[in-house]
């Protein structure tokens, strides 16, 4: 149990990280059955009402509406995979609706930018692992995880007194960083320190006795760690958010320079910057 299902998603380029979480619900699912049914069910015995009453009761332990559709995403795909292998003689989730209405409107971002940028030399003169300042630098230039952890230390160019690194994304668009002053002392030694390793990438994990691309389920030390040490939660996705709205609030930039800065159509330098516009909420001051 259950049926394969993490090494085809394993091999099909999915994060550990994400299929840990979505195992752990197929198993949730299939134990919650077993129990209510008295007896081990198979997955052509399941039924659109079996996940209706289990969605429900998974409602009822208080988790957000986002969280409870990414659960229906998740064994909506296990359904998929269960049909491609011949388990179930038909798949119904596609056209599954759960009974319940879900509010899904993303949640507001209450994040300023400028005190994330102005604690920048103090996180990375502290005694915050390597890896935790490597993450504070990239994170605060908007990256993605995915393109993060794919950095390879031969896409550095010093420049003397700034260095620049060229991101080739899978979709064909390019961003191009420059780092200058503590930026490159922490590069560099990230640089270092991949190549004593014997990996080209700057984020590495050690799997099986050699050093291969970072792995996500490890990332929750150093935003933890980043977290507590700037006093406010270390998000990547709220801090692109965040970074896009201060290069056109703050720093007056167009559309086609924020394109250019992400590396991403524009489309989505588009839609980024609107729900950076929407979602974005001034910080309450703390009271002294």
């Amino acid at each position: 149990m259950p049926y394969g299902y993490e090494k085809y998603r394993l091999k099909n380029g999915i994060s550990p990280n994400t299929v840990i979480h979505e195992v752990q619900l197929i198993r949730t699912l299939l134990a919650y059955l077993n129990r209510k049914y008295k007896k081990p069910v198979e997955p052509h015995e399941i039924r659109p009402r079996d996940i209706q009453q289990f969605l429900l009761e998974q409602r009822k332990t208080g988790i957000k509406d986002s969280t409870l559709n990414r659960k229906i995403v998740f064994i909506r795909q296990w359904f998929d995979y269960m049909w491609r292998v011949g388990r179930i003689p038909a798949d119904f989730m596609p056209k599954f609706k759960f009974s319940e209405k879900l509010d899904l409107s993303p949640p507001d971002i209450h994040l300023d930018y400028q005190v994330l940028l102005d604690k920048k030399n103090a996180v990375l003169s502290s005694d915050l692992p390597l890896n935790a300042k490597v993450l504070y630098i990239l994170y605060l230039r908007g990256l993605r995880l995915r393109d993060m952890t794919s950095i390879n230390i031969g896409s550095f160019e010093d420049l003397g007194h700034s260095m620049k690194l060229t991101i080739e994304k899978k979709d064909g668009y390019v961003s191009r960083l420059k780092f200058v002053g503590k930026e490159i002392l922490i590069m560099n030694e990230a640089i270092e320190r991949a190549v004593f390793r014997g990996t080209d990438y700057l984020l590495s994990s050690k799997v099986d006795g050699r050093y291969t691309a970072f792995h996500l389920g490890s990332l929750s030390d150093y935003t933890e760690a980043l977290s507590t040490f700037v006093g406010m939660p270390i998000r990547s996705g709220d801090i692109r958010f965040a970074y896009v709205h201060y290069l056109y609030a703050v720093e007056d930039r167009k559309l086609e320079e924020i394109q250019e800065i992400l590396g991403v159509s524009l489309d989505s330098a588009a839609r980024i910057l609107k729900d950076s516009i929407t979602r974005l909420k001034p910080t309450v001051p703390e009271s002294e």
